[in-house]
């Protein structure tokens, strides 16, 4: 586990934050299958371990010791099932698994579809538009007409990345390598 973090997950492989995020992962995943040897890791462990964790409550560590809060989100459960999948991906690929028991596991079912994305129609856009004022109709206008990331992309954007003469939109550092491009914006009229 140590070794595919130390070689997969370090930036410039991954984001800085991507790595923060399997680091902490990787916490609950050492903590969940202590001692077993890859080949001794099975879907139904995985599953349990998922149902497991699925119940359990965020523990905020203060001065005392720790606090329980809420019931751990989804989100962040299917992100420990990802980063253990990709590092038995890698071993399968280095040849010490035969096979990646993940691929036999399925999510429960209570979040089923949760990452599943909704494209917003055109009477969608047209209600949220209409609720408010003209600026937040401008950003909506954007944000579902190129498809750029609100925080990353968006509000980070400077006056100087927008052509409109020419009606694009450059955008100079995004999460993935083919999101740093020139963006047109199809409904600026010249």
């Amino acid at each position: 586990m140590d070794s595919f973090l130390e070689n997969y997950s370090r930036p410039p492989i991954r984001a800085h934050k991507t790595h923060e995020a399997n680091m902490r992962c990787a916490i609950h995943l050492k903590a969940a299958f202590p001692g077993r040897r890859l080949v001794e890791i099975t879907a139904d462990a995985i599953e349990d371990y998922l149902r497991n964790r699925l119940r359990q409550r965020v523990r905020v560590k203060v001065a005392g010791g720790y606090r329980e809060k809420g019931i751990l989100k989804s989100t962040t459960v299917h992100q420990e099932f990802r980063v253990l999948r990709r590092m038995l991906n890698v071993a399968v690929r280095k040849k010490l698994l035969a096979a990646n028991p993940c691929s036999g596991v399925e999510f429960p079912v209570a979040v089923k579809g949760l990452f599943r994305p909704h494209y917003v129609t055109w009477s969608e856009q047209e209600q949220i538009e209409s609720h408010g004022p003209e600026y937040l109709k401008n950003a909506v206008q954007i944000i579902t007409e190129t498809g750029l990331r609100v925080y990353k992309e968006l509000t980070s954007m400077k006056k100087d990345q927008v052509d409109l003469p020419n009606a694009v939109v450059w955008i100079p550092d995004s999460k993935t390598p083919n999101g740093t491009a020139e963006v047109p914006l199809y409904s600026v009229s010249r």
